[in-house]
């Protein structure tokens, strides 16, 4: 069996603080989940799962999800972990990791992913977990073995993935990554403009 590796997206949230449909917030002519899709593309990783549930319809028409698997979950209100379960339950069983991203960590780009996922190729020892870390401050994407999805089904919809990273506490491998920004989400309006700033100057320095 071929063993591949899965890139998760989570765009089902309400998006209540934001105001506005964050999959859909503009980024220089692109919608967030756009973009965020190109860079999955780019990436390593071998297959992508898309969780939508707030306004799907909406997102289904605005974006371009040809080569992704979208999963629909109807249970959006419970909060992030039943999306991230959703994904579970629809990525293909030859998954033997998975690397979860929610939609509002707008700053990750393919290279944190690849790190991730390289790391994970190169393993040895017990490591389960492979986050991102720049200096002292962990990151995302988070990458999971699938030994693991158990785990995260087993979890209740409301508990936070964090309950998980931290049972796993030792069997963790930070992955040293040069974007600071990976931890940066976006909540409200206000840290929407943030992001976007960010996304610029990082932009132009990659074209410097």
């Amino acid at each position: 069996m071929i063993r591949m590796i899965t890139q998760i997206l989570l765009a089902a949230g309400q998006s209540s603080r934001m105001r506005s449909l964050k999959p859909l917030l503009d980024f220089d002519g692109t919608p967030l989940l756009g973009l965020l899709l190109e860079e999955c593309r780019k990436s390593l990783v071998d297959a992508i799962v898309v969780v939508l549930g707030h306004e799907r319809e909406r997102i289904l028409k605005s974006i371009d999800f040809s080569g992704v698997t979208v999963a629909v979950n109807a249970d959006y209100r419970k909060g992030q972990t039943s999306s991230f379960q959703c994904a579970l339950r629809a990525m293909d069983p030859a998954t033997e990791a998975f690397v979860n991203l929610p939609v509002d960590h707008p700053l990750v780009t393919r290279t944190e992913i690849d790190a991730v996922v390289k790391a994970y190729r190169n393993r040895n020892g017990k490591s389960k977990i492979f986050i991102p870390r720049f200096g002292s401050q962990e990151g995302r994407p988070a990458l999971f073995d699938a030994s693991l999805r158990d785990e995260i089904l087993a979890l209740s919809p409301e508990a936070p993935v964090k309950d998980l990273i931290e049972k796993f506490r030792r069997h963790i491998c930070h992955v040293s990554i040069d974007n600071p920004f990976t931890m940066r989400d976006m909540d409200t309006p206000e840290e929407y403009r943030q992001c976007l700033e960010l996304f610029h100057t990082a932009r132009k320095e990659r074209k410097a």
